[in-house]
C-alpha cells in the first residue's frame, strides 16, 4: 500500500491514475473474457459434435465400451438426436423390427466434461496470462498518463512562484502605505476601506506564499485567545450580517506566531466567507480550538483540504489546504465535520 500510495503526490492524481487503471484494464479484461467464453462454447459445441457422431458409429457396430446402453419403451422419441438428462448425454437409436422400444446409447456427462475441460485447460491458461499481462500494461498506462497532470501542476506552481515573486515588492509598498494612510485619515471611512482591502489582498498573498514553500519556524508561547479576538475584529467589518458569539479563555500554546496567526485567520474567514445570510460564526477556546458556523450544504467534505477544490466560486480553494499543512508542521490534529447545515472545525494542541 505505502508502494502504491508513492505513485501520486496528491488526491487529484489518485483519482486520474484509479479512473486511467480501470478504464483501460476493464476494457480489455471484458473483450478478453468475451473472446475466451466463445472459444470454450464453440469447443464444448465440438465436443457434443464429435460425440454425436462417435455415437451413430457406434450404433451400427456396438463395439467397444466406451458407451452404456439400455432398452427403452415408448411410442414417441427424438431418434438420433443427442440429447441430455440429468446425468448422461445420450441418444436413441430405432431397433429393427421392434415397435415402441429404442436403444439408448448414453455417455455419463461427468466424463465429458472431465475431457472438455482437460481440452480446455491450455485455453484457460493463456486467458490467465492475457489477463496478467494486461493487468501490467494497464499499471504503466495509468501511471504514463499521469504526465500530463503532473505537468498541468508543475507549471501551475511555477507560475505562482512567478506571481509571488513580482508582487512581493507591490504588495509590500501596499501595506507601508496603507499603514500611512490610516495613521494619517484615522477616521475616514473609505480610507478603512482600503486598509480592509489591503489587509485582504495580503491574506491572498501570504496564503499563496505558505502554499508553495516551507517557512522556518521561530517556536515562542503564543495566546490564541488575542489571536482570535484580533481576527474577529477584523472579519467582522468585512462580514457585519454575521453574527459571532465567542467563548473564549486564555490558552497559551508552543508555535511560530506567524503560522498560528495564518492558521486561525483562515479557518476564520473560512466560517465567514461560506457562510449563509444573516448566519453565525461560534468561537471556543478551552483545551481545543473550536470553530462553528451556519453553512450551505456541503456536498463532498472529505475534499476540501484539496488544493484548489471548491464548492463555490468564492476563494480559490487553498485556506484549508494551507490550514492542514500549517497544522501538520505545528503537531496540531484538525478535524473537520459538517452536519445538519452546521461547519465545524476543531484543533487538538
Amino acid at each position: 500500500m505505502r508502494i502504491l500510495n508513492s505513485l501520486w503526490r496528491n488526491r487529484y492524481e489518485k483519482e486520474s491514475f484509479i479512473k486511467s487503471f480501470l478504464l483501460f484494464f476493464l476494457s480489455i479484461f471484458l473483450l478478453i473474457s468475451v473472446v475466451f467464453l466463445f472459444y470454450a462454447q464453440n469447443l464444448k459445441q465440438e465436443k457434443l459434435y464429435s460425440l454425436f457422431l462417435e455415437m451413430k458409429n457406434y450404433s451400427l457396430s456396438l463395439k467397444g465400451k466406451k458407451f452404456e446402453t439400455e432398452l427403452v419403451s415408448g411410442k414417441k422419441s427424438r431418434v438420433y438426436e443427442l440429447l441430455e438428462d440429468g446425468k448422461y448425454y445420450y441418444i436413441d437409436v430405432p431397433i429393427p423390427f421392434v415397435k415402441d422400444e429404442f436403444l439408448r446409447i448414453q455417455y455419463p456427462k461427468q466424463k465429458f466434461l472431465s475431457d472438455f475441460y482437460s481440452s480446455l485447460k491450455p485455453a484457460f491458461y493463456f486467458y490467465l496470462l492475457s489477463v496478467f499481462f494486461t493487468l501490467i500494461f494497464s499499471f504503466g498506462f495509468s501511471i504514463y498518463s499521469l504526465s500530463p497532470l503532473r505537468k498541468a501542476y508543475r507549471l501551475l506552481d511555477e507560475a505562482i512562484k512567478d506571481i509571488i515573486h513580482d508582487i512581493n515588492t507591490p504588495v509590500t509598498t501596499i501595506l507601508i502605505n496603507g499603514k500611512i494612510l490610516s495613521m494619517k485619515y484615522k477616521d475616514d471611512e473609505d480610507v478603512k476601506s482600503i486598509v480592509l482591502a489591503i489587509k485582504q489582498l495580503s491574506s491572498i498573498y501570504n496564503n499563496l506564499r505558505y502554499l508553495l514553500k516551507e517557512t522556518e519556524k521561530n517556536l515562542q508561547d503564543v495566546n490564541l485567545k488575542n489571536i482570535v479576538q484580533s481576527e474577529i475584529n477584523f472579519l467582522k467589518k468585512i462580514h457585519p450580517d454575521i453574527k459571532v458569539n465567542t467563548k473564549l479563555k486564555d490558552k497559551i500554546v508552543k508555535a511560530d506566531r506567524t503560522v498560528a496567526e495564518r492558521i486561525i485567520l483562515n479557518l476564520l474567514s473560512n466560517a465567514f466567507k461560506h457562510n449563509i445570510k444573516n448566519g453565525y460564526v461560534y468561537i471556543e477556546i478551552n483545551d481545543k480550538l473550536v470553530i462553528k458556523n451556519s453553512s450551505p450544504e456541503i456536498k463532498n467534505i472529505n475534499r476540501l483540504f484539496d488544493r484548489y477544490y471548491r464548492e463555490s466560486d468564492r476563494g480559490v480553494g487553498i485556506g484549508l489546504t494551507i490550514v492542514k499543512k500549517l497544522c501538520s508542521e505545528m503537531g496540531w490534529d484538525l478535524n473537520i465535520t459538517y452536519r445538519k447545515g452546521e461547519f465545524t472545525a476543531e484543533i487538538t494542541f
